[in-house]
């Protein structure tokens, strides 16, 4: 399937949108079973063990032509607009997505949606809570500081607002990786199930740049200084010789109030910053290179290996030879 076929697939009308058109009547996939009305809750709860047979992700077209009613579901949920419009109702607030926006739920939030019209596709990409953790978290947070921050930024907002609106629409690169993910789940092939779980981290990792530059993102300057990326980014690139101080008299900022706002943005003090960043890049050389344990040591900024030995330990669960030697 191509991407010329796989607008045509979802223009055309499903089983389900057949009789939807016609009635306007909601249609439920799995005659019911798939919604279950727990004691202490009037409100209908999709469970996942019907969706996830074939692997840990399940995209589907979502049905037109009719209300989908107030209900939660047991699992993460990306709902990305492929064409027109389309009207939400998370928790009773009325969210609108256009064409290109993406709209993530979390776990258990009341949501319903308006029928949608002929030109209004929406796609539902959900996975298990331990799925979305292990893509995003686990594999974008290890690549800086800063990806760590955003990655815990966007995960920390989904559990306070129970939903996050990506304005994606400008983003062209995501737009073609969904298509492709999309692709490989509608017309399954060899290592399909491969190629969706691998395209994941990838759609994750272009909403966090959306994320980033986002007007509603708190991004904005204090009093005209930098912002928290750009304070994480340069200690990123400068965490072997830089200092509170030093870091706070480049960006004008008094040290106590830098050290406080870093505290307060990222939960971790300036040094636990440093000390992060020191365990990613080593992480990094130990993958990727050859080097001695003392020449690692060395570049991060250690001078005792043995030190290091210790540090990496008490943040990874082993050692960098264990690291290594697990990683080769």
């Amino acid at each position: 399937m191509n991407h010329k076929q796989l607008d045509q697939y979802l223009r055309k009308y499903d089983p389900i949108e057949e009789i939807q058109i016609k009635t306007r009547k909601n249609i439920n996939d799995f005659d019911g079973h798939e919604l279950l009305v727990e004691r202490g809750s009037s409100i209908p709860r999709m469970q996942e063990e019907y969706f996830f047979n074939k692997g840990p992700i399940f995209i589907s077209k979502h049905h037109r032509f009719a209300d989908m009613p107030l209900h939660m579901h047991s699992f993460i949920e990306i709902n990305y607009v492929y064409s027109g419009i389309c009207k939400q109702n998370i928790n009773g607030k009325e969210v609108v997505l256009t064409q290109g926006q993406v709209c993530m739920l979390d776990v258990d939030v009341p949501h319903s949606i308006p029928a949608l019209g002929e030109h209004d596709i929406l796609i539902n990409i959900i996975m298990k809570k331990e799925t979305f953790t292990g893509s995003f978290i686990g594999r974008l947070g290890n690549t800086g500081i800063v990806s760590n921050f955003l990655a815990n930024a966007v995960s920390e907002n989904q559990r306070h607002d129970h939903y996050i609106l990506f304005h994606s629409e400008d983003n062209e690169n995501l737009q073609y990786i969904i298509k492709n993910m999309m692709c490989e789940f509608f017309d399954e092939r060899d290592y399909s199930v491969e190629m969706v779980q691998s395209y994941l981290p990838v759609v994750l990792t272009e909403l966090m740049r959306v994320y980033q530059l986002d007007k509603n993102f708190e991004l904005t300057r204090v009093s005209g200084k930098a912002n928290i990326i750009e304070i994480l980014h340069y200690i990123e690139q400068n965490y072997n010789h830089c200092s509170l101080t030093s870091l706070a008299e480049k960006f004008n900022f008094n040290p106590n109030y830098l050290g406080n706002m870093l505290k307060e943005r990222t939960g971790k003090t300036f040094l636990e910053l440093v000390q992060m960043q020191r365990m990613i890049r080593a992480s990094v050389l130990l993958k990727n290179t050859t080097k001695s344990m003392d020449d690692i040591a060395f570049e991060i900024g250690y001078e005792s290996s043995s030190f290091f030995h210790r540090k990496f330990k008490q943040h990874f669960g082993c050692t960098p030879s264990q690291f290594r030697k697990k990683g080769k």
